[in-house]
């Protein structure tokens, strides 16, 4: 594929990517205990974009997080999902360099330790934000709050990599993605 070709098809599946990013905040299931939210699906596209890119996976994060901040939902939960850009750049570096993080126990792995970054980043940025007063706990207990926000958004990590990493490989089967192109001399 010639280099024009392989630009346009890197920015029409970046611009796939961030278009389905800003959607799913507005039309997908949501639990919303602000400032915590879980949205089905809503890692899924920065995810998939990890492993076209990290390029990519940045623009499809800021995506996301102008999803969230269009949906309505308390701008608390926008600055979390600002800080998506930070996994999503760490993760998709790493995993251009180490590609066999791809397959198996590895990817599971990985998906622990970007899971843990994706919860700390939030984590944080709730917690300052708290801390400055930009937001309140309204009567909720601090701990509980953190608690519910760390187990649950590790949990919904951990989920949307597998689908995103399930959807990628079934995409690759159609049009190859060159993070798995090893896997097709296999």
């Amino acid at each position: 594929m010639n280099q024009t070709r392989k630009r346009l098809t890197l920015l029409t599946t970046t611009a796939l990517l961030t278009a389905l990013a800003i959607l799913i905040p507005q039309v997908m299931p949501k639990i919303v205990i602000p400032p915590a939210s879980f949205t089905l699906a809503s890692h899924v596209p920065i995810m998939i974009a990890m492993l076209i890119s990290p390029l990519a996976a940045v623009v499809v994060s800021l995506g996301s997080a102008l999803g969230f901040l269009i949906s309505g939902l308390p701008i608390e939960i926008t600055f979390r999902a600002a800080t998506h850009v930070i996994f999503a750049l760490i993760g998709s570096t790493f995993l251009w360099r180490h590609k066999a993080y791809t397959h198996g126990v590895k990817f599971q792995i990985f998906n622990i330790v970007i899971a843990l970054i994706h919860t700390l980043a939030e984590v944080a940025i709730v917690y300052l934000l708290l801390t400055v007063g930009f937001s309140h706990l309204a009567g909720r207990n601090l701990g509980s709050l953190l608690l519910i926000l760390s187990i649950g958004g590790f949990v919904h990590s951990l989920i949307d990599f597998n689908i995103a990493l399930f959807l990628a490989r079934a995409i690759n089967k159609v049009y190859p993605l060159d993070i798995f192109k090893d896997d097709l001399k296999k």
